[in-house]
């Protein structure tokens, strides 16, 4: 087997032993001494610095993706020598995608920006689930704070900028005999205070303090989702006016027509809680009265919807009190990257991982 640097991958081959069906090492089949295993090891650690960024995306598989991810972080050749369901694991919780996933974006990647690193974006994967400041990830890494803090935010921008082709909202999506054919929520954030410009507009009610407000739609039959919009400041609209553009005493002219109220079909639905009350011709709600199969559709829908915020927040820099940024302006305009690039990212590994058994589950 050839190397991803081109040359004969020496972590191929007797050395690393046999795996037993249980995962673990099979000393047997070892075929050379620990003396010359571990300097074999050495070596490799002393090339690590050096080869990482010059990994060829293009030719790695998800098993390289694995390794060298897990090298980066601190899981050496030796350490790895567990189960796969561990290496698994460990994966997830360091970068949050699964690994085929992974390899999907950075193909993409790769082919929008040819000089697209290896090491580099899995620092920003880690990055974006743990939200570790940059001195952390300075130890981690290798890198100077000061190499990290814009290349963070330049592989970011590069992920987000997959958004607007990933999610998409196509009304040719639907089969002409649905009904309802989206779920609609919002979901908030906490950033720190906005000093520079202090309102009760940025008042989140569900954390008690400074928070963003955004808007995600799923397709009810359908894997990905089709809509986001925002931020908008938590305490200054509510979810019915981000829906129909306005509120009551907007002029239908002043609307935003690029809200959801106006891009659902006529005689299309979508399924929505309490907050979007008083529209029974765009959204279904919960009411007393309905059909216990109603009843279950509704809270089976919302629940899927709410499994995808849950998703979303699995990575730490949209979990945690977001704290970057200098003015309020730039603080939205950077919780907007960030958001948008942990979507596009829950967006690869929804193909691989999706919030249910079952697409068309309903």
């Amino acid at each position: 087997r050839r190397s991803i640097y081109g040359r004969v991958d020496g972590r191929i081959g007797s050395s690393r032993g046999s795996r037993t069906s249980r995962g673990h090492v099979d000393g047997r089949g070892r075929g050379r001494d620990r003396q010359h295993e571990g300097r074999q090891g050495e070596e490799r650690q002393q090339q690590w610095g050096r080869d990482f960024r010059m990994l060829n995306i293009t030719i790695m598989t998800t098993e390289d993706i694995v390794f060298y991810g897990l090298c980066l972080v601190g899981f050496g050749d030796k350490r790895q020598n567990v189960r796969p369901g561990l290496l698994h694991n460990r994966f997830l919780a360091f970068f949050g995608p699964d690994p085929k996933s992974v390899k999907d974006l950075l193909n993409d990647l790769k082919e929008e920006f040819d000089d697209t690193s290896f090491k580099d974006t899995m620092m920003t994967l880690n990055w974006a689930k743990r939200y570790d400041v940059e001195h952390v990830l300075a130890g981690r890494w290798g890198y100077s704070e000061e190499y990290i803090g814009p290349k963070l935010k330049e592989i970011g921008k590069r992920i987000q900028s997959f958004v607007s082709k990933v999610i998409v909202f196509d009304p040719n999506l639907f089969d002409e005999r649905e009904i309802h054919i989206i779920t609609v929520d919002t979901f908030n954030c906490t950033t720190e205070e906005m000093r520079q410009t202090p309102s009760t507009a940025f008042y989140d009610h569900k954390s008690n303090s400074c928070g963003l407000k955004y808007e995600a739609a799923l397709p009810i039959r359908h894997r990905y989702p089709v809509s986001l919009k925002g931020p908008f400041k938590a305490g200054e609209k509510h979810d019915r006016t981000v829906f129909c553009g306005g509120n009551k005493d907007t002029a239908a002219s002043d609307r935003d027509k690029s809200s959801l109220f106006f891009k659902i079909p006529v005689d299309k639905k979508a399924v929505g809680d309490s907050a979007y009350e008083g529209m029974p011709e765009k959204v279904l709600v919960r009411r007393e009265g309905h059909s216990k199969e109603t009843t279950d559709f509704i809270n089976a829908a919302l629940a899927r919807q709410e499994n995808y915020h849950s998703r979303l927040k699995s990575y730490d820099i949209l979990r945690c009190r977001f704290r970057h940024g200098k003015s309020t302006e730039n603080k939205m305009v950077l919780h907007k990257m960030a958001t948008e690039m942990v979507a596009v990212i829950v967006q690869y590994d929804l193909r691989y991982r999706p919030l249910c058994e079952t697409d068309n589950y309903i």
